[in-house]
């Protein structure tokens, strides 16, 4: 059976992925990029499903450093700051899941611009998004199909 980890802040998408998904994925859940990276130097993993938004994570569980990225971005404004970083989170531990080596298929619940997923494919290969919780679409985008 396939292996799917899920990767969020929360358990919306594990209990949804669990609820839907299980006839075709055996599924593990991580809440941060380090956790994640633990999973999959573990075992084989063949697909992952993303949250993009992190809005409960701990500041100090994010990828990112709140100061530079408030000087780079933000002229030091550090709450905007670590808005950007949780907003963007999924997509911040794909970048670290993709440094790491790991190449396996990516999904995202989000309703992304094409343009946005043009850049993350060109970014971090094999990406997708589908737009809401559609079990036979993520099904079909994370291959199971």
């Amino acid at each position: 059976m396939k292996r799917l980890l899920v990767i969020e802040d929360g358990t919306e998408y594990v209990e949804f992925a669990r609820l839907f998904l299980a006839a075709d994925f055996e599924i593990d859940a991580a809440a941060t990029a380090k956790d994640a990276l633990g999973v999959l130097g573990a075992r084989a993993v063949d697909a992952l499903l993303i949250d993009l938004r992190f809005e409960r994570a701990a500041p100090e569980t994010l990828v990112g450093d709140v100061t530079a990225t408030a000087a780079r971005l933000f002229g030091g404004d550090r709450a905007r700051a670590l808005r950007y970083l949780k907003d963007q989170q999924g997509a911040l531990i794909l970048g670290e899941v993709r440094a790491a080596g790991f190449a396996q298929r990516a999904v995202f619940i989000h309703d992304l611009p094409p343009r946005r997923l043009q850049n993350l494919r060109q970014l971090y290969g094999e990406v997708a998004a589908i737009p809401s919780f559609d079990a036979a679409a993520l099904r079909a985008a994370l291959g199971a199909a």
